[in-house]
């Protein structure tokens, strides 16, 4: 069996919860991890691995209308990757979920910082720094520069064009704010727009997922993030387990004080993504979606 509802996006804006959410609903089937990454290679001019190879993390699944993966980076492969998937699956939906710019690359800052990625004691100001110079020099999506994605990730209108291309009607633009403020409602709108029951989202676990916490020590951190990775599939089905034992976990080895962004930050990255959620909110007006309220001091 193969996946025909994709979460492609984007990084920090929100998958874990809408694929946690909707891995509850009985006539969705979820892939045994999250990211499966299957079509990642297109977004690198790469080939994609044997068709069965992405089959086998559906082998559990049984008549269910849909069967489903999240990975957010898919997103950001853009004509090809998004060509990939409607060559690859069967009748494929596809969901996208938008962040605020800024506050994705500010979340993705702490992210890559959190997994030992960057250095401890590199500042925010620093990290645009050397975003930006990646940026200008066109080399930041590449993979040996991932850690610092965070500012050109939040560019979306360079992506979300093709996506609208091919998927059509078949292409559910969301946004973070309301993933985060009202889950009921915005898995209750995706059950509807499926064409599944949504009476049942009223008894769905609507717990955080995925929050990004700071670390105190390196060597630890490093430790405990493979070992999360080695047991995905186990706390996929356990969730309330993870839970507990990331409580237990960050109680000896979450730093203090907690990161702050600054006013200079912000104001710098408003004026970097000004142009772009312009000519986002024209792409999405299009479709008849309107930006969120929350974005209007970045247009």
């Amino acid at each position: 069996m193969l996946p025909n509802l994709i979460i492609a996006g984007v990084s920090k804006g929100g998958t874990t919860s809408l694929f946690n959410y909707l891995a509850q609903h009985p006539d969705v089937c979820s892939s045994e991890r999250k990211e499966l990454r299957y079509f990642i290679p297109l977004r690198y001019g790469e080939t994609l691995p044997p068709r069965e190879e992405y089959a086998a993390h559906f082998a559990h699944c049984g008549q269910q209308r849909f069967a489903v993966e999240a990975t957010p980076g898919y997103f950001y492969g853009g004509a090809a990757l998004a060509r990939g998937i409607k060559a690859t699956c069967p009748d494929p939906h596809v969901v996208i979920s938008l962040r605020s710019p800024a506050d994705r690359c500010w979340s993705w800052f702490r992210f890559v910082r959190s997994r030992a990625r960057i250095p401890k004691d590199m500042t925010f100001d620093a990290y645009l720094d050397r975003c930006e110079e990646l940026h200008r020099a066109g080399v930041d999506g590449a993979i040996e520069h991932q850690p610092f994605w965070g500012l050109g990730g939040g560019c979306y209108d360079t992506y979300l064009d093709d996506w609208i291309d091919e998927f059509g009607d078949r292409l559910r633009v969301l946004f973070f704010d309301d993933v985060v403020t009202d889950p009921h409602k915005t898995v209750r709108g995706l059950c509807e727009w499926l064409d599944i029951d949504s009476t049942v989202v009223d008894d769905f676990d609507y717990g955080v997922e995925n929050k990004t916490e700071q670390y105190r020590s390196r060597r630890i951190q490093r430790t405990a993030v493979e070992i999360n990775k080695r047991s995905e599939t186990f706390f996929h089905h356990h969730r309330s387990a993870k839970r507990v034992l990331r409580r237990v976990y960050y109680t000896f080895n979450r730093s203090q004080p907690e990161l702050r962004i600054s006013p200079s930050a912000r104001q710098r990255m408003a004026e970097f993504y000004r142009p772009h959620n312009i000519r986002l909110a024209h792409q999405l007006s299009a479709i008849g979606i309107t930006l969120p309220s929350t974005w209007s001091e970045d247009v």
